[in-house]
């Protein structure tokens, strides 16, 4: 029998004591303007400033920041790289309160539009005649790219371990156009404190490269560890529309180059007492949006897992080893046949392969549950009927990366240190 690292605490428990811990030490707000990436110099304000996905990235792409002061002014500016300094394109920004965890903020949303496919652009931040400095920015294109996936990057030890993960699979995979966050960025949704760390640990990435995020059962606590409405979660990331009143924001599908990505939200049971019918609405749109696509490739992305690994149902051989959500989720992927399932949520790497009827097959949707990239270790037990491929327990750490064009996807999976630990190539 495997055990968890810290056996004598569970999971939910430790985190609980460690969280409650740090808040009575008061780091919640000792955090300098370091965490702030403001740009004095030129004297406007500005931080967690990032590139959020679209629906079509070969034409546009959101620009988001916060900060502590109201800019309403605020516009971004656009250039083709190579026009000096000449302005093509100012793009007004929509400024709102941000206000959680005990934190108020600014925060600012540009949505750039008419943007040409496969281009490289640089972008600023500007009030009046302050602005920040020339970012870099670059469109989709309808062939090959290369994503990086970071799977929970939940810590408890200030987000450096993130930190390190994202600098690393920059620096060894330069050539990345974009990156999936697959959820649980932070352990707390509600603590303000988590998020300037997460921010700061993502900063390297999150101003040159588009994120596509996907959000976690954590980003559904608050600070008593209750659930509660992921409001920091929709307030840092405007991600594509998706037709819903209720769930706006939630979840949603983008296009790029040859795939077409659905990220699905898998916490309709942290949230159906505070807003049902999440679990139903979803998966009455993942039918239309699949049907929608003409893409040659389709994956689904979606935090909780659907192997059972903590507490399978051994007297059961079709479904014990199941989870909750894959047993709602599998069968309709059986019927949509998307060609990928990507998962996190268990803070292990399995490439579990073709599943179909809860079981391995030859075809049908390919599964992987996409490893950690945080500090929170742990032992999972393997799954001898569906585990392929899964990495030496407790598991340090990993990311992974997604090299797609019309003939292939070729999923690799790495360490830290940048070795390759496996991979896994669909062709069709």
């Amino acid at each position: 029998m495997l055990f968890a690292s810290l056996p004598a605490l569970s999971r939910r428990r430790f985190l609980k004591i460690s969280l409650r811990t740090l808040l009575s030490l008061g780091l919640g707000s000792l955090f300098p303007a370091r965490w702030r990436r403001a740009f004095a110099a030129e004297g406007l304000e500005a931080f967690f400033v990032r590139q959020i996905v679209t629906e079509d990235s070969r034409t546009s792409r959101m620009i988001a920041w916060e900060s502590d002061v109201s800019e309403a002014e605020a516009v971004v500016d656009l250039r083709p790289v190579g026009a000096g300094a000449a302005v093509a394109a100012s793009f007004a920004a929509r400024e709102k309160i941000l206000a959680d965890g005990g934190e108020r903020l600014f925060s600012h949303e540009a949505l750039l539009t008419g943007l040409s496919p496969d281009a490289s652009y640089e972008y600023r931040l500007r009030t009046g005649d302050t602005a920040s400095p020339w970012f870099s920015l670059r469109t989709a294109g309808n062939g090959a790219f290369k994503a990086l996936i970071f799977p929970d990057s939940q810590c408890s030890d200030g987000y450096v371990t993130w930190r390190k993960a994202a600098e690393s699979a920059a620096a060894q995979q330069p050539d990345a156009d974009f990156f999936i966050m697959m959820g649980d960025l932070v352990d707390n949704g509600e603590a303000a404190y988590q998020w300037r760390q997460w921010f700061e640990g993502a900063a390297g990435l999150m101003s040159r490269m588009m994120c596509a995020p996907l959000m976690g059962n954590h980003e559904a606590y608050d600070l008593n560890w209750q659930c509660r409405l992921p409001l920091a979660w929709l307030g840092y990331f405007p991600v594509p529309g998706n037709g819903s009143l209720r769930f706006s924001g939630w979840y949603y599908s983008f296009d790029y180059g040859p795939c077409h990505f659905a990220a699905l939200n898998t916490q309709w049971e942290e949230v159906e007492a505070l807003r049902a019918g999440l679990l139903e609405e979803q998966m009455a749109w993942l039918r239309r949006d699949m049907a929608a696509s003409r893409k040659k490739w389709k994956i689904v992305l979606m935090h909780k897992d659907v192997i059972e690994y903590d507490y399978p149902d051994l007297s059961d051989p079709v479904t014990g080893d199941i989870s909750a959500t894959g047993r709602l989720f599998m069968p309709l992927f059986d019927e949509l046949r998307p060609d990928v399932v990507l998962t996190a949520h268990q803070h292990t790497y399995r490439r579990l392969g073709h599943i179909v009827n809860f079981a391995p097959s030859e075809e049908g949707p390919f599964y992987i549950d996409t490893g950690n990239c945080g500090n929170c270790y742990y032992d999972v037990p393997v799954n001898a009927r569906f585990d392929k491929k899964a990495l030496a327990q407790p598991e340090r750490g990993n990311y992974m990366t997604l090299e797609a064009s019309a003939e292939r996807l070729h999923f690799s999976c790495f360490l830290p240190d940048g070795s390759l630990a496996d991979e896994a190539i669909l062709q069709k």
